[in-house]
């Protein structure tokens, strides 16, 4: 029996959800997860029947323009998942169609790994999923608090919060949105030891192309210098306008972190904690949009 095999007969777990008490600025209705096993394209399996939804002439721009802004660090390799050459590539289709299938349960795909000699792991990682919201409203929800919501599974708990809404700074460009985040989690190891890793990340958010309200992206990215367990931390989410005037949600994480000699259980902890934050977002929009916080 291999790892993984080990790992998954021993983290049994229910989703339980509560009720939402403040949906306007936290995301308290969910909380526990059930690990799933790490999944790449091939055990995706074949998406050729699934329709896409995202509306092409979105994906075009997004291609051009978003080398256009001011990131404020590195985020081509991010954005190579999607884009070749500015523009749009079969991966970009692949993610589209992999949305249908997943319905309002999002579960992330595993893009690339290695488990490095020096003890760190990296990987990249996407998520996606649609919802019935406008990317223009989209943008205005409290998308950095469920970002940072607690999410625990069985051997791993992540915690957050935001420290800073730098917002009111900003000045007249396309950028819409600046925040600071802090995350702590916990593992438990199949050795029963236990080890923590933490990190402080800047989210920017921007409009993609001025004058369209159809196309956002969300860039995060490493702000602690020196810290020990991670060499660097970079998630994008691009906001994409559908056919039918909804938005697809599309998260691209990569990172490299200190694995504490559980290389396997990194990979583990990647791939949950992708599919939980993203699961969070999700819960957090439909949360609002019941409230009647977006206009139809």
């Amino acid at each position: 029996m291999n790892f993984a095999s080990i790992l998954f007969a021993g983290l049994a777990l229910f989703v339980a959800c509560e009720k939402n008490k403040d949906s306007e600025t936290k995301n308290e209705g969910l909380r526990s997860f059930a690990s799933a096993p790490v999944q790449t394209w091939a055990e995706v399996g074949d998406l050729s029947a699934e329709p896409t939804a995202i509306r092409k002439d979105l994906k075009d721009i997004f291609c051009v323009h978003v080398y256009k802004l001011p990131l404020k660090s590195d985020f081509n390799s991010e954005l190579a998942v999607l884009c070749d050459n500015k523009k749009p590539n079969e991966t970009f289709t692949l993610i589209d169609r992999y949305a249908g299938r997943i319905g309002s349960a999002p579960r992330s795909v595993k893009l690339e790994l290695e488990h490095e000699n020096d003890g760190f792991t990296r990987g990249t990682y996407v998520t996606v999923y649609r919802v019935p919201i406008a990317p223009k409203w989209v943008r205005s929800a409290q998308i950095p608090s469920y970002m940072v919501a607690t999410s625990e599974f069985p051997y791993v708990k992540l915690e957050g919060e935001v420290l800073e809404d730098l917002t009111d700074s900003l000045g007249g460009d396309l950028q819409f949105g600046k925040w600071r985040l802090a995350y702590h989690s916990d593992v438990q190891t199949p050795a029963q030891t236990s080890f923590s890793n933490d990190r402080k990340t800047e989210l920017n958010s921007y409009q993609v192309e001025g004058g369209n309200p159809d196309i956002g992206i969300g860039a995060e990215h490493l702000i602690d210098s020196g810290n020990p367990d991670f060499k660097y931390y970079n998630t994008t989410t691009i906001t994409i306008g559908n056919e039918d005037g909804g938005s697809t949600l599309i998260t691209i994480i990569r990172l490299s972190v200190r694995n504490n000699g559980f290389a396997e259980l990194a990979e583990q902890v990647f791939s949950d904690i992708a599919t939980s934050q993203a699961t969070q977002v999700h819960h957090g929009l439909m949360s609002e949009k019941a409230a009647g916080r977006f206009p139809e």
